[in-house]
């Protein structure tokens, strides 16, 4: 029996609460998950430990979540790189080996250094997908491991291959015309090209008395764990069947407490009261500083279809935008989504997994402008199951989003497809069934 197998069973004959730290890097839509299973282990009785960047100590710290701050966080990062939010939004958008080159491995050492403290005296950790340093500080120390995979694309499944960045559907049409065993040579490729960046790992694993990890720790590492627990519902993307047996799929888990506030703006209040359902155009708490006239064109968007819209923009980017607002157009920083989504008549995104959820709960219709990343898969997958449409954020002006959103609004399929599958994510216990899966 493993000492994972041990910790659990201790756990559910009650003989004591356990210590578990939470390793997370990211933005919100990374960050907000992980608050939600750490209130989820509070109430559980145990002992949740936050270990992530400075900015997200408020955060944790109104919940009375122990927080642990790791390096870099998002100053260190501007000072070190010499860009500012708008670049680095761009490069990640442009090179997918940015986050490698720039991000995880010039900062490894640190990373660990700051992890190996909180991690020695744990009883679990549990890790995102990009926190490799955590990964090896568990296995180093002989903490039980786990993983929390966000969104579907980090299964790399050839039963259900991923939609890639600039959304390439090369491998889906593969799986379409030739099976799953045509697809699997080429994510092992993608796998060999990006362990290469990765590579000082292995020297960091070997200083630190961690076991050697013969794959891509990036990619193949979150899997490679006693358990990995997939957080998003079945409503949005099935378990495919090739996912290996330590996989268990939970549901989406809530929380958008992350800016000070917990309610909507009396001004948003009165502008959702003063008439119909407005269109809402977000693109979460990243890709606003990269926007690139996405704004500009959704105000004319919404000119050009006669809806009322509000406007996400981001706290620090209200001066920048606020001109484009008007009688029927509301320029807000931050909304809580679910208080907002579910007075909208459409929510255009960007297509992060935590805007992306929070619009299928909402049971409305989506536009997803995907940008970077895995937002191209998960607006694939809005697409597939009938609850959206896609319109990369690269071809989006006014007059496309104006006649995407159009025939959005006049799609009742869709719109049922969207109220039928916000239902059955409103009765789910993504959390409680990710803890139960964690054995917590």
């Amino acid at each position: 029996m493993t000492r994972f197998a041990v910790s659990v069973t201790t756990l559910r004959l009650g003989r004591r609460r356990m210590r578990v730290v939470l390793a997370t890097m990211g933005t919100l839509g990374d960050v907000h998950p992980f608050i939600a299973l750490a209130l989820g282990m509070q109430a559980r009785g145990h002992v949740p430990v936050f270990a992530g960047a400075e900015s997200v100590r408020p955060i944790a710290e109104r919940h009375g979540i122990e927080f642990h701050p790791i390096r870099p966080d998002g100053p260190q990062l501007l000072a070190d790189t010499g860009l500012d939010e708008g670049q680095i939004a761009r490069a990640l958008a442009t090179d997918f080996a940015f986050i490698i080159d720039r991000v995880l491995v010039p900062y490894a050492e640190i990373s660990l250094a700051d992890l190996a403290p909180v991690i020695a005296g744990a009883d679990l950790v549990l890790a995102s997908s990009f926190s490799i340093h955590a990964r090896i500080a568990a296995q180093a120390a002989g903490v039980p491991l786990a993983s929390a995979l966000l969104q579907p694309i980090t299964l790399l499944s050839a039963e259900d291959p991923p939609v890639l960045t600039r959304g390439e559907t090369a491998l889906v049409m593969l799986r379409r015309w030739f099976g799953a065993g045509a697809v699997r040579p080429l994510l092992r490729l993608a796998d060999r090209r990006y362990a290469k960046g990765l590579k000082p790992f292995a020297a960091l694993r070997a200083a630190m008395g961690a076991p050697p990890f013969a794959g891509n720790e990036l990619l193949a590492g979150p899997l490679a764990v006693e358990r990995a627990v997939g957080l998003w519902s079945p409503a949005f993307s099935p378990r495919p069947a090739d996912t290996p047996a330590s996989f268990v799929q939970t549901g989406f888990l809530f929380y958008d407490g992350g800016f000070a506030g917990e309610g909507l703006s009396p001004a948003l209040e009165a502008f959702l009261q003063a008439g119909a359902p407005p269109l809402v155009f977000t693109l979460g708490s990243m890709a606003i500083y990269a926007e690139d006239g996405f704004y500009p064109a959704s105000a004319e968007a919404a000119r050009r279809l006669g809806r009322r819209a509000v406007l996400l923009v981001g706290d620090d980017r209200l001066e920048q935008h606020r001109a484009l607002a008007g009688p029927d157009l509301l320029v807000a920083g931050y909304a809580p989504h679910s208080q907002l989504f579910p007075r909208a008549a459409a929510v255009i995104g960007h297509g992060g997994i935590g805007t992306t959820a929070q619009a299928i709960r909402a049971g409305v219709p989506q536009l997803v402008c995907p940008i970077f990343g895995d937002q191209f898969d998960n607006a694939a997958r809005i697409v597939r199951a009938g609850l959206g449409l896609s319109l990369p954020k690269r071809r989006y002006t006014g007059a496309r989003a104006a006649a995407a959103i159009g025939r959005l609004l006049h799609d009742p399929t869709r719109a049922e497809r969207a109220r039928r599958a916000g239902a059955a994510i409103r009765v789910e216990d993504g959390v409680g069934r990710a803890l139960d899966a964690l054995g917590l």
